[in-house]
């Protein structure tokens, strides 16, 4: 029997068509092998470095400046006043021009006293000074400055 517009009574099965999806799966899935398989190494170029009879060991000495809650400065935890810190660098720049100084100042610490480390470090000649901090746990725009 027909019904309207020419329709006959009996109902089809719906089909899902999965090739689209399947294209899909298979994009995912090579970009998941592909970007999972990174080597970590300390170098971005996989060398090999040949071997010498006379090779020796290249240690950089990193020198540490450290300002504590009380403004009491250390280098290379020793205490010293400002005129001894300058007179050491000093010292260091002369024995190492290219020598690695890294600050390291409490969050409590004075600001100025801070601010006056990196002075006597640059008045000596200390162009490489690195200055670590720690990563805040939530986002920057979530907590306040008085935390």
């Amino acid at each position: 029997m027909q019904g309207p517009f020419n329709h006959s009574g009996t109902k089809r099965k719906p089909v899902i068509n999965i090739t689209s999806l399947i294209d899909v799966m298979f994009l995912l899935l090579i970009f998941f092998m592909v970007s999972s398989t990174f080597k970590e190494k300390d170098y971005a170029i996989d060398i090999t470095l040949p071997k010498a009879e006379s090779a020796t060991e290249q240690v950089m000495k990193i020198h540490e400046i450290s300002v504590d809650s009380g403004g009491i400065l250390y280098l290379n935890n020793e205490i010293m006043d400002e005129k001894e810190l300058r007179n050491m660098l000093l010292e260091l720049k002369k024995s190492d021009p290219d020598a690695a100084v890294v600050l390291r100042a409490d969050e409590a610490a004075d600001f100025g006293r801070v601010v006056r480390a990196i002075d006597i470090a640059r008045k000596a000649g200390i162009g490489n000074l690195v200055i670590p901090t720690d990563r805040w746990e939530a986002a920057p725009a979530t907590r306040s400055l008085n935390e």
